[in-house]
């Protein structure tokens, strides 16, 4: 005798809940109290319910295998090593095997997004570092296969979103140094192609306007979220604006590159400017002085994502999952 698939209807009828419930214990929405998620996730266990089953018993398909689609791929790239490790721990769990594959803006042109999933015979992908200009953006709105983006949403029921809370992380990071006395706060951006710089810029600038502090559009200059843009960056604010006191970075490689441009200029860090970044990656700490920035955590990104494609795949459409910044004080930004 055949045996019965289980569906999340069925976990959702044991445990009392409804399916929504159910989706969001598996994606740890912090809505969801402890005890009901332990008993959700226990009875799913005891079902032995695979959302990845689900999928594969109505498609037909037997790929099993997700990737992990990059923009300008760089092999050093830690958030994107972290991520990607988090994501595989999980959906490797439930059967599936991952690839990286590498994209560019120019790569994309005259190429459809569906005829590389056909082609690399994938069942979904995670994607990170798309342009709003990319080709491949705009194929997302009317994709097919389950896709989960990375600080980017999409409308599109076959594709989810994760990532931290930008703007609220921007206006963690802009109210400590204004909490240090700091008025005159320079902010290096990354660039205008990436969602995640307005939503960066939003959080910069709702945190002097809570404070009544007048908007200088002077003070805001893009780095391009590498090393040597936010060292440029910092040289040509710094020229122009040298009552400056602290500089926020939409990143850490830019806060790295703009703590070196200042020390060529002769300037001390944190005594003559303060410096706060944005992703605490692990040269923060091996840099002098270590650096003060926001914390997106990578891991609790990669395995929401993977909880969300897995969502996705049996037809549960979730949208956006918020994972929240964190503030880590260390010793680039001081009281004035």
């Amino acid at each position: 005798m055949e045996k019965k698939i289980i569906t999340i209807k069925d976990v959702a009828k044991q445990a009392g809940v409804s399916i929504s419930t159910v989706s969001r214990a598996f994606n740890n929405y912090a809505d969801i109290s402890e005890a009901t998620r332990k008993n959700i996730l226990e009875i799913a266990d005891k079902l032995e319910y695979r959302p990845n089953i689900i999928a594969k018993s109505l498609s037909g398909t037997k790929n099993y295998r997700l990737a992990l689609l990059v923009e300008d791929y760089n092999e050093s790239d830690y958030i994107v090593y972290e991520m990607f490790m988090a994501f595989k721990s999980v959906v490797s769990k439930h059967g599936y095997e991952t690839v990286i594959l590498s994209t560019t803006s120019d790569m994309q042109k005259g190429q459809k997004l569906e005829k590389l999933f056909k082609e690399k015979q994938l069942d979904g992908a995670l994607i990170l570092g798309l342009k709003m200009t990319d080709d491949y953006f705009r194929q997302l709105e009317s994709i097919s296969y389950p896709c989960v983006l990375h600080d980017v949403f999409i409308k599109n029921p076959k594709v989810g979103c994760v990532g931290v809370d930008n703007i609220k992380g921007s206006s963690l990071a802009v109210e400590h140094l204004l909490e240090r006395g700091h008025t005159k706060i320079g902010f290096i951006n990354g660039h205008k192609e990436a969602l995640v710089s307005y939503e960066r810029l939003d959080g910069y600038y709702l945190a002097l306007s809570r404070r009544g502090i007048k908007i200088e559009d002077d003070f805001i200059v893009n780095g391009g979220f590498s090393y040597e843009g936010g060292k440029t960056a910092v040289m040509e604010l710094i020229k122009n604006h040298k009552d400056i006191t602290a500089i926020y970075c939409a990143s850490d490689l830019m806060a790295l590159g703009a703590i070196e441009g200042l020390k060529n200029m002769g300037y001390d860090i944190p005594k003559d400017i303060s410096i706060v970044g944005f992703d605490d990656i692990n040269l923060c700490n091996f840099v002098t002085p270590k650096l003060t920035t926001i914390r997106q955590d990578r891991e609790k990104i990669g395995k929401a994502a993977a909880n969300l494609i897995l969502s996705i795949i049996s037809e549960q459409y979730l949208g956006r999952v918020i994972i929240e910044p964190e503030l880590i004080e260390r010793e680039s930004s001081i009281q004035i």
